[in-house]
Formats: C-alpha cells, sequence, structure tokens
C-alpha cells in the first residue's frame, strides 16, 4: 500500500481519523502497518503490502474464498481428477476447466501457468457481441483515465482485469479495492511478477463503508463490479457519491424488464441496479449526475459447468438465453 494515501484514508467505521505504527516499508510502500482510530478505537491492518479496512458489522459472502475452499477440497480427495484438471493436457479441457486450472495455479502462485491455462477460455464462454462490448467499454475506461486525477479507486476489482489494462499506461497512482483478500492477493503477485506493480496500491473495502474521507478519491472506475452487490446497494451508491471527488466511470449488464426468466427473480429480490431505468433513479437519488456514452442491448447465454468438476460454473446468470442491456455509465 503506497504510503501516499495514507492522506486520504480514514476509518471506515466512524470516519475518524487513524493513527498510523509503520513496522516495514519499502520506499514509498508500507509493507507490515497497523493504524487505529483516534474517534472509536477501532483497528486496521496493512500486511505484506495489502491495506486491511473493513468493518465488522457488515455481513458478506466472499465468492472468491468459498470458490477456492470448494475447489481445492474436492480436489484433495480426487488425486485423479486433480491431475487430469493441473496437470492434463491443456486442449483436452473445456473452457470453464481452464479457468479452473487458471484459478488453481494462480493461487499456488504459478501466474505464468495460469496465464496460459486462462487464454482465450472467457472469451469462448460468451458470445461475442457481450466480449466485444466489454473490451470496448474497457477501452474508454484506459483511455479516460489517462487524463484524469489519482488516485484512481477501482471499485469491486475482482481479477483486475482493469487494474492491469490501466497500469500498463503511464499515470497517477491506482488503487484496487475488493473485499475479498484473497483475490487481491492474487492480483497483487500477479502484477508483481509482471512488473507492473510500483503504480497500483491494494485494499480490502467494503463499497458501502469505504476507507477514503470526503471527496479523497477524485476518480472512480469498475468494470462490472457492481454486479454482485444486492443488500446495500443504495447505500453503496451513496458511500460512492461520498468519497468521490470528481468522475465514477462503470460497465454493467442490465436485465431487459419485460425478461420472462430474469426480471420476475430479480424484482423478487429487489436490486437497484438489476434493471437501467431503477439503476438511473438510484444514481439521482444518491446525488449522481448521469451519462450513458454506450449503451447496447446484446445476446447473453448460460456459462456451462465444469466437465471435470460438475458443481463449479462460473457465473450464476444468466439461466437461459436472453438479452441484456450492456452499459458504460459516467456519473459525477
Amino acid at each position: 500500500m503506497h504510503e501516499s494515501l495514507v492522506e486520504i484514508l480514514v476509518c471506515p467505521a466512524c470516519r475518524g481519523d487513524l493513527c498510523w505504527a509503520v513496522m516495514e516499508r519499502d520506499g514509498g510502500v508500507l509493507l507490515e502497518a497497523d493504524a487505529s482510530c483516534r474517534d472509536c478505537g477501532a483497528t486496521y491492518q496493512v500486511r505484506e503490502g495489502i491495506g486491511a479496512f473493513l468493518t465488522p458489522d457488515l455481513q458478506r459472502t466472499d465468492l472468491w474464498e468459498e470458490g477456492h475452499a470448494e475447489l481445492t477440497e474436492y480436489l484433495s480427495t480426487r488425486p485423479g481428477l486433480r491431475a487430469a484438471l493441473v496437470d492434463g493436457p491443456l486442449e483436452d479441457l473445456e473452457p470453464v476447466d481452464r479457468l479452473l486450472r487458471a484459478e488453481y495455479l494462480e493461487d499456488l502462485g504459478d501466474v505464468e501457468g495460469a496465464e496460459e491455462a486462462g487464454r482465450g477460455a472467457r472469451e469462448q464462454l460468451y458470445t461475442p457481441e457481450l466480449n466485444a462490448l466489454w473490451d470496448e467499454c474497457l477501452d474508454h475506461m484506459v483511455q479516460m483515465s489517462s487524463g484524469q486525477p489519482g488516485p484512481l479507486v477501482d471499485v469491486a476489482s475482482g481479477r483486475g482485469t482493469l487494474v492491469e489494462l490501466i497500469a500498463e499506461q503511464d499515470g497517477p497512482l491506482i488503487v484496487a479495492t475488493d473485499f475479498s483478500v484473497r483475490v487481491l492477493r492474487r492480483g497483487r503477485r500477479r502484477l508483481q511478477q509482471k512488473g507492473r506493480a510500483d503504480r497500483v496500491s491494494h485494499l480490502v473495502a467494503d463499497v458501502r463503508r469505504m476507507p477514503f474521507c470526503d471527496q479523497g478519491a477524485p476518480t472512480l472506475l469498475s468494470h462490472m463490479g457492481l454486479a454482485n452487490i444486492i443488500e446495500g446497494a443504495s447505500d453503496a451508491l451513496s458511500e460512492l457519491r461520498r468519497v468521490c471527488g470528481g468522475l465514477f466511470v462503470f460497465s454493467h449488464a442490465f436485465c431487459r424488464p419485460d425478461d420472462p426468466v430474469h426480471a420476475p427473480i430479480l424484482q423478487d429480490i429487489g436490486h437497484p441496479l438489476a434493471f437501467l431505468e431503477k439503476a438511473m433513479e438510484a444514481l439521482s437519488s444518491a446525488g449522481w449526475e448521469v451519462e450513458i456514452p454506450i449503451n447496447r442491448r446484446v445476446p447473453v447465454k448460460p456459462t456451462p459447468t465444469s466437465e471435470l468438476v460438475p458443481e463449479m460454473a462460473v457465473d450464476r446468470f444468466p439461466l437461459a438465453d436472453a438479452e441484456f442491456d450492456g452499459v458504460l455509465v459516467m456519473a459525477c
């Protein structure tokens, strides 16, 4: 975690000032440090260069951790299956199993092997129209980010696809955030091995209660990062409005209101970001002014389950063939 971030970090529980004790640093990067809130006494840590700023009162479902535990436990009792998935010829694996192999190898620290396993697999799992749309959205965000003030905060970074692309360009500091320490640790290791970690900090943080001071993050970005925020989504939009000092740009896939399969499910959940019109209303209520430079209806299909590990799948949605509205949103 870059030491320069100390100036804009606050206690996510009460927004009080933090008192820092640094045990190890590498130049301008904090490797080991403790922070305590002067007001409420809450404590936070930086370990192995990753800052952890979660509050204990919010419930979270860490799908990255669950997926890792499920796959590891499954393979530990099936050595023959593990050999087929991890050591067998790549050409014998379907795209989903290639991704599972990549995830497994990345957790072991084999970044090169993980990249070889996953190369091209993700593109085979989604429709060409959806892949093309996301590539366009990513290109737009990368180009736009080079002219924005930093730090650039990537919200719900996940695999860090957007962070890696921006890190290839010259520009300001990038902050990858996610509430899964596992996926952030993977991302940091991957960037280090590629020699692109100098401009990237990693913070374990919840979008519903961010550790940034008011307007402390000049630019917020997110590529499909808001898709899994269901409980507290409206609060998250208000929290992002609080910390954003300028522009928030994110990509998202919205269900069609007339979708006979998915719309009733999402309506029952009451997800404010499920449908484009409701999302715009939620953004407006949170104080955002919105523009939509990219809006395209694209066909989507369910991603298949693994052939080797039938319990594992890439995505939970969609459940059936459908059309979603793929959108790039610019809010300020």
